[in-house]
């Protein structure tokens, strides 16, 4: 996006009022907490992750309805559409491979298709500029056979995203054939300042042939990071709808209160985050995790301006990702995405792409044993350290050649469950990461990588925030939009535009003061 069309466009993405995007105040100063004392920091987390499972548990008599509608559509043997970008994508994509992996060889198990901003390849890459585009949406619904009778649940956190809402105008179109379902629209800030602030979310949210389900999650433990709370709510709700089971909602609130997290990830956040700190990278080893995995991991490149994965074919060093995800028992790459998805990977084969987010553009990121090994040879002399997560009925292991960590808990026993009880432990665990590595500051995300319209509305919000906190000259939202559109040629993958941009602005602070 170049400055200019942000401009004309800039009120679609002013998204600073919205809950979701606010600041917690339990976690104001998380990144040095995190260095005091790592465990409290954990458990900070863990407790707003709690307070959002009761939010979820608010929303019981909406997830109730969409359950039965979800019944009713499995019954006449249509199909269910998940619309996600981005950390709802993921999740999207996570519900249907754990619904597919439960349902394997019944009539059922084709039933869920997930569809995210960017295809299958984004579960691996962002491709945050496609959020942008409702009409992208559309299409992709469209492509995949979406059909009168069959239901979407179009899930966005923040109510707003441009592509989702596309999704529910396509099933819209549907509406006056016989057999239409209304689509449900799920997402997590009140509908009232929705409808108030954001005419393209009123749009959706009014329309009488919408279902919504709200979830007010408030703010994330890091700022405007709703892969955290946000994405696990829905997750949860839209989950326990899909497996008529509302008593799964109190399971993992209460069988993760019980959970000892700051026990169990104390040491991994340390051993992971002394690798990066000594140059080195980490190898994520899973044969029971692979799709929660690779989210958790994938998402950390777009929050904390990490390098993303690399392809099979990438060779230059300074294009390494600090970390991959390696399946041990599969031998291609093809495999490996089997393994993940529980399906073959659906590229998004439009011509205009070239290719770039196609089926064969997807199977080049191999998480297969043989790029495992080949990674290493690669990243030589720096050491490829290795971690394992897997399971063994109740019991639960991270693993690697210094120490192992293990923790029991029931629920390992449910499919869906399971999926969100190491969804929310890998996600704190990054978290504590990144800060243990100075990813973030207190709880905002310095690293963000402002890549799409969302994104540069963000950065400008947090240099604000910023500014004021150091007591910088604020040269106003003009010129800090002139410095970032500046910046974003020539940003490196391991720079941070919003500290370079605080750097230049702090010396001409100090300069203005000396004359």
């Amino acid at each position: 996006m170049q400055l200019e069309e942000f401009l004309k466009r800039q009120g679609e993405f002013a998204l600073g009022h919205l809950p979701t995007e606010g600041f917690h105040p339990e976690t104001r100063n998380l990144s040095d907490l995190a260095h005091q004392d790592l465990g409290a920091a954990i458990k900070i987390v863990q407790n707003i992750d709690l307070a959002a499972m009761e939010k979820t548990e608010a929303q019981a008599n909406r997830i109730q309805l969409l359950s039965e509608v979800i019944q009713k559509t499995l019954k006449n043997k249509h199909r269910i559409f998940l619309s996600g970008c981005g950390a709802t994508g993921r999740l999207a994509l996570a519900l249907e491979s754990t619904w597919r992996k439960a349902f394997a060889d019944s009539e059922q198990e084709n039933s869920v298709q997930a569809l995210m901003a960017g295809g299958d390849f984004a579960l691996v890459k962002s491709v945050e500029n496609f959020e942008d585009f409702p009409d992208y949406g559309r299409r992709h619904l469209n492509d995949l056979g979406f059909k009168t009778g069959d239901l979407l649940i179009a899930i966005t956190e923040g109510g707003e995203t441009p592509y989702v809402i596309g999704t529910v105008h396509e099933a819209l179109s549907h509406s006056s054939e016989k057999g239409f379902q209304k689509p449900w629209f799920v997402y997590c800030n009140p509908a009232e300042l929705l409808c108030k602030t954001v005419e393209r979310s009123r749009i959706v949210i009014e329309n009488k042939n919408v279902e919504n389900l709200c979830i007010e999650t408030g703010p994330m433990a890091l700022s405007g990071s709703t892969r955290l709370q946000a994405a696990t709510s829905q997750m949860l709700a839209v989950g326990a709808a899909l497996w008529n089971d509302l008593s799964l909602i109190s399971r993992l609130r209460e069988g993760y209160a019980l959970f000892n997290l700051a026990q169990f990830l104390k040491p991994v956040a340390e051993w992971e985050s002394t690798v990066y700190r000594e140059k080195n990278f980490v190898m994520y080893q899973t044969e029971d995790f692979p799709i929660a995995v690779l989210t958790d991991t994938t998402e950390r490149s777009p929050t904390f301006s990490l390098t993303p994965f690399e392809k099979q074919r990438d060779f230059h060093a300074s294009h390494y990702s600090l970390c991959y995800l390696g399946i041990p028992s599969v031998n291609d790459s093809e495999s490996s995405w089997v393994e993940i998805l529980n399906r073959q990977p659906i590229g998004l084969e439009w011509p205009e792409l070239n290719g770039r987010l196609g089926r064969e553009s997807i199977l080049e990121f191999d998480f297969s044993n043989k790029f495992l090994n080949a990674r290493a040879l690669k990243l030589f002399p720096c050491e490829q350290k290795m971690i394992s997560l897997n399971k063994l009925g109740t019991r639960l292991e991270f693993f690697t050649d210094q120490f192992s960590s293990v923790a029991e808990s029931d629920l390992l026993l449910h499919p869906l469950l399971e999926q969100l009880f190491v969804k929310m432990i890998l996600n704190t665990h990054s978290l504590m990461v990144m800060g243990l590595v100075g990813r973030y500051e207190g709880n905002v995300m310095t690293w963000v990588r402002a890549s799409n319209g969302k994104l540069i509305d963000r950065t400008l919000r947090y240099l604000d925030f910023l500014i004021d906190k150091r007591n910088l000259a604020n040269p106003g939202r003009d010129r800090l939009l002139e410095m970032m559109f500046s910046e974003m040629p020539t940003i490196g993958p391991n720079e941070a535009m919003v500290l370079k941009i605080l750097e230049k602005l702090t010396v001409n602070t100090h300069d203005a003061k000396s004359e």
